[in-house]
Order: C-alpha cells, then structure tokens, then sequence
C-alpha cells in the first residue's frame, strides 16, 4: 500500500488550518492583537501540523496496513 504525496500535503494543511484557527482564537480571547495573535498561531500552527504528520508518516512507515482504509483507492 503506497499512500499518496497528496495525502501527506493534505494532512499537514488540514492539521495546520486547524491548529491555526484554535490557536489564533485562543490569543485573541487572551487580548492578544490581531497580529501578535496570526504570528503566534502561524509558528505554533507549522510546528503543531509539522509534529502530527511527521508522527503520521513514521507511522505509516512502521506499518503501512493500518493506515490504509479498506475500499481506498491509495491501495
């Protein structure tokens, strides 16, 4: 099962925008700035997607079985 460049790329932005949003919130609650609030969720984003699907990878590297759905076309 080989899981698709695009996976990876989706992951990581779906994980990031995510991270971002709650993030950006949270500084914003805090009565951060606006700006201060986008340049703390934008690193803390990166770093939070670029851990979750680093972790994700090495996973799928450690046993590509369990991360592939059955019926999925990235067989």
């Amino acid at each position: 099962p080989v899981v698709s460049t695009s996976h990876w790329i989706k992951r990581f932005t779906v994980a990031f925008l995510v991270g971002f949003a709650v993030l950006f919130t949270a500084e914003l609650l805090k009565g951060g700035t606006v700006i201060r609030a986008a340049e703390h969720a934008a690193v803390w984003g990166l770093v939070v997607a670029g851990i979750f699907t680093g972790v994700g990878y090495l996973r799928y590297r450690r046993n590509p079985a369990c991360m592939v759905k059955p019926g999925s076309k990235d067989k």
